[in-house]
């Protein structure tokens, strides 16, 4: 919501700059509030799946569960176009719709693939509210990747680097502990702000202790392209 430009006196003024500073200090708050639920959703599918994350050794012996065959030729990959038209990501094969909860602001919407080669390629995304075209909407605050790798090491996730490639995404390695194996899991994690939306990529192996192929998941991630309309906002 943006204040009346019209300043008359020096109280006008400093209620305003109060407001912005509240403004600013939301997205953050709202944004760990989204971290922490998908992360806990990426927890539970985790521990749940025990069936299809295996540890190398199990890779090496039984190469990995049985799963349907790739759809997509090699080097030609599914154009994914998001629900509310803005967006498009290129997956391996066409991925699933896995999630749809309450976020904090309106529903989260989480697809995903995972391809009989044992890589999991995901996108999920949710509004936090706010005027789309502010700035706060469209750029992460100064600090904000020290914030996040704590709220990961707070739950038990190995933080390997967090930097910022550009105003509004920050880029992630984790190494995710698997409940039910006390191992670990790797994963690149691509969080972008635009338009009042957060869409949060990740991309890894589903094998326990196996390191994330850097360059498949940075073509995953780099295929991204963000669409002209202004995507129709999800109900709360």
């Amino acid at each position: 919501m943006t204040p009346t430009t019209e300043i008359l006196d020096c109280k006008t003024y400093r209620a305003m700059r109060t407001l912005r500073t509240q403004r600013l200090r939301l997205v953050p708050t709202l944004f760990l509030s989204c971290l922490l639920i998908i992360f806990e959703i990426a927890l539970a599918c985790v521990g749940n799946c025990t069936t299809f994350t295996v540890s190398t050794a199990q890779a090496s012996e039984n190469k990995l569960p049985t799963r349907p065959k790739l759809r997509a030729k090699p080097g030609k990959w599914y154009i994914f176009k998001g629900p509310d038209g803005d967006f498009t990501l290129a997956f391996p094969e066409k991925p699933a719709l896995k999630q749809v909860v309450q976020g904090p602001v309106t529903v989260l919407r989480s697809y995903e693939v995972t391809t009989d080669e044992g890589t999991t390629f995901s996108i999920n995304f949710q509004d936090i509210g706010g005027d789309p075209n502010a700035s706060e909407s469209n750029e992460w605050i100064g600090g904000l990747e020290e914030i996040l790798s704590a709220a990961d090491r707070a739950q038990n996730v190995r933080v390997v680097q967090t930097h910022r490639l550009a105003k509004n995404i920050i880029e992630s390695e984790l190494w995710i502990p698997v409940t039910a194996t006390g191992a670990n899991i790797n994963s690149l994690r691509r969080s972008i702000l635009r338009r009042a939306r957060v869409y949060t990529l990740g991309c890894g192996p589903a094998i326990n202790e196996k390191a994330v192929n850097k360059p498949l998941c940075q073509r995953f991630f780099s295929s991204m392209r963000f669409l002209s309309p202004t995507p129709r906002r999800a109900r709360r």
